[in-house]
C-alpha cells in the first residue's frame, strides 16, 4: 500500500503522480522490473516506461541495461542533498530576477539576513565562496570550520584572491592555502577578547566577498548564528583595512 501522504509531498517538489508512485516502490523494493512496477502501482503498461525514462533521465533511477531492465533507486541521501543545493540557488536566483523587476523602488544600501539554522550557514558560506569574482577575504580561528570547508577554499584560492587570516602558526600549518597573520588590530578585534568585553560572544569566521558582501558566523552561550548583509557598505573599508594589516605566514617544508 502507498502512503498517499508520501505522494503528495513528492508532488510538492515536482514529482508527477505516476513518478511519485514509482519512485517510492522503487525506493522500498529497491531493485524491480517494469513488469513489477506496473503490478504493485497499477500503472498503466503504456506511461510505466516512459515514467521511468523521465525518472533515469532525472537521476533519480537507474537502469541495469540488461533485457529485461530491471531498475534501482540512486542513494536516497545522495539526491536530496543534490536537491537541496539545487534548490537553493534555483530560489537565488530567482530572487535575484524578481529584485530586478523592482525598478519603481530604490535599492536600500544595505540588507542584512539573520541565518539561524546550520544548514543555511553552510550553504551561504560555500555560496560565497563559489560566487566570488575577485577576492575573498576568510577571518577564521576554529580549526573544524577550517576542516569543514577546506575544498571549498582550496577551490576558491586556485581561482581568485584568496586572504585566510588565521590567529596563529598552527593554525596556518594546518590548512593546505595560503595564510596571513594580522596585527594588533585584527588580534583584539576579531580572534582575542579584551578584559572588559563580553566573554559569551566570539566570532567564529568573518568572511568578506568581492569587498562588497559579508558573511560573519558568531557564537553566543554555545549558540550560533550567521549575519549575511550584501551589499555591505562597510565590506571595502574593513577589506583594505586587513588587506593593508596582514602579513603572510611563511609554513613550514613538512607543511601539506
Amino acid at each position: 500500500m502507498i502512503d498517499d501522504s508520501l505522494l503528495s509531498d513528492l508532488k510538492k517538489i515536482g514529482f508527477s503522480e505516476y513518478e511519485a508512485k514509482v519512485y517510492v516502490i522503487l525506493t522500498a523494493l529497491r531493485v524491480a522490473s517494469a513488469r513489477e512496477i506496473h503490478e504493485q502501482t497499477k500503472i498503466p503498461r503504456g506511461k510505466i516506461y516512459e515514467t521511468l525514462t523521465s525518472l533515469a533521465q532525472k537521476g533519480f533511477i537507474v537502469s541495469s541495461g540488461k533485457s529485461p531492465a530491471r531498475y534501482s533507486p540512486v542513494d536516497v541521501a545522495r539526491i536530496f542533498e543534490k536537491m537541496k543545493r539545487d534548490s537553493t540557488i534555483s530560489l537565488e536566483n530567482l530572487f535575484r530576477r524578481l529584485k530586478a523587476l523592482e525598478t519603481e523602488t530604490p535599492e536600500p544600501l544595505m540588507q542584512g539576513y539573520k541565518l539561524c539554522t546550520e544548514w543555511t550557514r553552510d550553504n551561504q558560506i560555500r555560496m560565497m565562496l563559489r560566487r566570488a569574482k575577485s577576492e575573498i577575504i576568510l577571518l577564521c580561528d576554529d580549526k573544524k570550520i577550517l576542516s569543514r570547508y577546506s575544498n571549498d577554499i582550496s577551490h576558491a584560492a586556485k581561482r581568485i584572491v584568496l586572504y585566510l587570516v588565521v590567529s596563529d602558526r598552527e593554525l596556518a600549518e594546518f590548512t593546505s592555502v595560503k595564510c596571513y597573520m594580522g596585527g594588533n588590530d585584527i588580534k583584539s578585534s576579531r580572534f582575542h577578547h579584551l578584559e572588559e568585553e563580553n566573554h559569551t560572544l566570539s566570532m567564529k569566521l568573518l568572511l568578506l566577498a568581492d569587498r562588497r558582501e559579508s558573511l560573519s558566523i558568531l557564537e553566543e552561550n554555545g549558540l550560533m548564528t550567521g549575519i549575511f548583509i550584501c551589499p555591505d557598505i562597510f565590506a571595502s573599508y574593513l577589506s583594505k583595512k586587513i588587506v593593508d594589516e596582514i602579513e603572510p605566514v611563511r609554513k613550514s617544508r613538512t607543511a601539506a
